[in-house]
């Protein structure tokens, strides 16, 4: 059977929903393919025995900073964001610790109780990480990359703030944290373990501009209420509102072509869905290896999608619904109790760098990572009606190699890091669990084959594959050079991590290209950050390498 749309997007994932309900919204007829039976890639919540559990996606670091969630009006549908004031602990021994709070001023107050020296070099880089974020790492995530020389001149030429990026961009984001000059090993040790929580590694030279990121937006973290799954649902609902088609349980087999164009795809049961423009969101080996035929893509994009690099390592998450009291961590401060996150195993920065590398080389010996009780913190995520025991759902994550035999493993590990974090709180007790679930990187690949290797950012974020560079300069401003052929996903700028920047800013690409109402506003984020200087004018801000006329 066929069919015709104005457009069709691949993967129905953060990326694909945000990018067709902006279109379909702007008027054209959009259909959504994707292969699992369930819409939402990462962002994946299921119910066993009433306790919900976010296999992947659980951290929040923009919420309602994302575009989609003001111009779809996602709170009328439900979408609530729940930011926990209280936000990452950090656990050593001799039952030393501190906190970072969502409030500069408490968590300079706990770095001061673990070491007063350092109390005011912890609040000038809060400073200087929020106003970072806020005025140029935020609205640069809701608009095209700009080509790396243009971009440093754009900082240069901007002021003191532009200059302080354009430095920080070619540090490691090591380099960053020790700029600051902390004397306590541990207050290192946990901010490097925070700009690292996610693969980035901490000494891969000119990427110290995303510890800014993360450094500041996981003190502003946030859950979905209800599961992370809330939020893709009701995005899928936008679309669907605007007649849009969500085909779901049925993958792409390769895109139909005309001459040198992308006219549309066949899907695994042979269905040919036609259209003026396809948006590819997985990964490039997929787009470009896989669906598209060979004679089609140029021998550069080829060869560019072959040698794109895939993270060094992955997570390894674990869920466990347990009847009793939720963790509570003896002898440690009483906001330890409350954090969002917990984070243990690390005494220094070198206890971080070693276990990278250990992960790297398929070491699984040291058990360190983070931890929370998402049912402490929404109530929704543990069953309501019990008879007896109070039930919380809880998850641990840690770094983890994809090449070990996680068949054998996992469940083995799982328990590891359940016996260390009791260690901590040793209230926790196996008796006590009723479910558990584990997710490996091999689970991962297979429930989400765009994260090959389980690459959570569906890639390295690494100086060569970040911005107009990612994942390789030909397709950096989501056109490619195959006619009627974009991507949108978060092998694309601005990566990956439930921010929604890929699919937003390539709806924008593709309206603009097939001459669609863009009926909404650029950010007023961006705005300001143009008007700054820190980013160019808006009619110079898309690529300026479009693919040939469309059909």
């Amino acid at each position: 059977m066929k069919f015709q749309y104005d457009v069709v997007v691949l993967g129905a994932g953060p990326n694909g929903l945000a990018c067709a309900a902006y279109l379909a919204r702007a008027g054209a007829r959009v259909a959504v393919v994707e292969r699992n039976v369930e819409t939402g890639g990462g962002l994946v919540t299921q119910e066993m025995s009433g306790f919900r559990m976010n296999y992947h996606a659980t951290y929040m670091m923009l919420a309602e900073l994302m575009p989609p969630y003001s111009d779809f009006d996602l709170e009328q549908d439900g979408v609530r964001f729940i930011y926990p004031p209280v936000q990452v602990s950090f656990l050593f021994s001799g039952r030393k610790s501190f906190t970072l709070f969502t409030d500069p001023g408490q968590s300079a107050a706990s770095v001061a109780a673990l070491s007063p020296a350092d109390a005011e070099r912890y609040a000038g880089l809060r400073r200087e990480v929020d106003e970072l974020c806020e005025k140029i790492l935020i609205p640069a995530t809701y608009t095209p990359p700009v080509e790396p020389i243009e971009q440093v001149e754009l900082f240069r030429t901007s002021g003191k703030l532009g200059e302080r990026m354009a430095d920080i961009s070619e540090m490691s984001p090591l380099e960053y944290i020790e700029s600051f000059g902390f004397s306590d090993p541990r207050l290192k040790a946990g901010l490097l373990y925070l700009s690292s929580m996610f693969g980035l590694d901490p000494e891969e030279g000119g990427m110290g501009f995303m510890a800014p990121i993360y450094l500041s937006r996981l003190t502003h973290t946030a859950l979905v209420r209800g599961g992370s799954h809330q939020l893709s649902s009701v995005l899928r609902r936008r679309v669907e509102e605007a007649d849009g088609d969500v085909i779901v349980a049925n993958g792409a087999r390769q895109f139909v072509t005309d001459g040198a164009q992308v006219t549309g795809v066949e899907l695994d049961d042979g269905t040919v869905l036609s259209a003026r423009a396809v948006v590819s969101t997985l990964n490039p080996e997929q787009t470009f290896l896989k669906l598209l035929p060979q004679d089609k893509a140029p021998a550069e994009v080829r060869e560019a999608a072959r040698n794109y690099e895939w993270e060094k390592w992955s997570l390894f998450v674990a869920n466990w619904g347990v009847l009793g009291d939720p963790p509570r961590y003896e002898g440690y401060p009483p906001q330890v109790d409350k954090s969002l996150i917990a984070v243990m195993g690390y005494e220094t920065a070198d206890d971080v760098l070693a276990h990278i590398r250990e992960i790297e080389r398929g070491d699984l010996s040291r058990i360190a990572g983070h931890a929370t009780v998402c049912s402490a913190h929404d109530p929704l995520m543990a069953p309501g009606h019990v008879t007896y025991g109070t039930p919380h759902a809880l998850r641990w994550e840690s770094w983890a190699p994809y090449d070990v035999p996680w068949e054998s493993e996992k469940r083995r590990y799982a328990e590891r890091a359940f016996q260390f974090w009791s260690g901590y709180a040793p209230n926790l007790k196996r008796m006590n669990v009723r479910i558990s679930v584990a997710w490996s990187p091999r689970d991962i690949e297979a429930q989400l084959p765009t994260m090959k290797r389980g690459s959570i950012k569906h890639g390295a974020y690494t100086s060569l594959q970040m911005g107009y560079n990612r994942p390789f300069p030909e397709c950096s401003g989501y056109r490619t050079p195959i006619p009627g052929l974009y991507v949108g996903g978060s092998s694309v700028h601005p990566g990956g991590m439930v921010i929604m920047g890929s699919g937003y800013n390539a709806a924008r690409v593709v309206a603009d290209d097939l001459g669609l109402n863009i009926w909404w506003r650029e950010p007023e984020a961006v705005a300001r950050a143009r008007s700054s200087g820190y980013l160019p004018a808006l009619e110079t801000a898309t690529s300026s390498a479009p693919a040939e006329e469309l059909k």
